[in-house]
């Protein structure tokens, strides 16, 4: 029988749902999800495997037009660095005609010369007789492989896109054994299920500007949890104060939604100590952008 496998890059603007996309393909929660724009700020593996192919696949962040400091700058080479390792291009878009941001990545495709696939995702969000004519406007582009469908919410369309990826992959041995779900460490991942709760929670207080650093993480013996120890970066005093809040609530109230989560992946209780840390323009220090996005 023949095996499939390579490396597939998730590409497309801010807040398509790229990162929803990628846990509905390996059926787990790798990547963080909120509202605001750019969540993802890294490239971030999740290995899926089926019936004779493996898939690689790399989540992206947001397209970024103009680079405005190291943050932007390391976002860019994620996008740049999943594009070159890709044996196949995963563009997500939303159910609406082709903008700039996607216009841009169809002449990257074009000129790449590599086989790519077209999810139009959030159909569930989308009356059936406006979807197919921004279908019929990608075909004309003669771009695509195959353009599906899908609904990373509600699981729409994400049997087809497994089927239709699975089929374009280079004939190949696996890249990675099969019980590899990720290339990114347990305790990294912790970090960011605790960056989504404190978008989750202070959406408007708490702007875009904040980073997750885990400072240890201690396996214990016998019946005594794990400690997490992670400071939260935030770029004023003022914010500071709102996620702290009276008390010291605000901050505990991060550590109570998130650890539920990172005891799911510890498989095991955790004792979540955080602490909140004003940090001024840390997006424009690249050896802190480094450190809290290269794990």
């Amino acid at each position: 029988m023949t095996f499939r496998s390579g490396f597939v890059a998730i590409v497309g603007r801010a807040n398509v749902g790229k990162s929803t996309l990628l846990n509905a393909l390996v059926g787990q929660k790798l990547a963080i999800v909120s509202a605001k724009p750019h969540t993802t700020r890294h490239k971030l593996l999740g290995v899926l495997n089926g019936e004779g192919f493996q898939a690689a696949l790399l989540d992206t962040p947001g397209y970024l037009r103009h680079s405005r400091d190291q943050l932007d700058n390391v976002m860019a080479r994620q996008i740049a660095s999943a594009f070159a390792e890709a044996d196949l291009v995963l563009l997500v878009v939303e159910a609406r005609p082709a903008g700039d941001v996607e216009q841009d990545f169809i002449s990257q495709v074009k000129a790449s010369k590599r086989p790519a696939v077209l999810a139009i995702n959030k159909i569930d969000l989308i009356a059936k007789p406006k979807l197919l004519p921004v279908m019929a406007g990608y075909a004309e582009m003669d771009a695509f492989a195959d353009i599906v469908p899908t609904s990373a919410v509600t699981g729409d369309g994400i049997d087809v896109l497994v089927a239709r990826l699975a089929a374009w992959l280079p004939e190949q041995e696996a890249i990675f054994p099969p019980e590899q779900l990720t290339d990114r460490p347990a305790a990294f991942l912790m970090g960011e299920i605790i960056r989504e709760k404190v978008f989750s929670l202070y959406r408007e207080e708490v702007p875009y500007d904040v980073a997750v650093e885990v400072e240890a993480y201690e396996e214990r013996q016998g019946t005594a949890p794990d400690l997490l120890q992670a400071t939260v970066h935030v770029g004023s005093n003022s914010q500071k104060q709102v996620l702290i809040g009276k008390g010291g609530l605000a901050i505990k109230q991060v550590g109570v939604e998130a650890r539920p989560e990172i005891e799911a992946m510890a498989g095991r209780p955790v004792y979540v100590e955080l602490w909140v840390k004003v940090s001024p323009a840390w997006r424009k220090k690249a050896g802190f952008v480094q450190r809290t996005l290269q794990p």
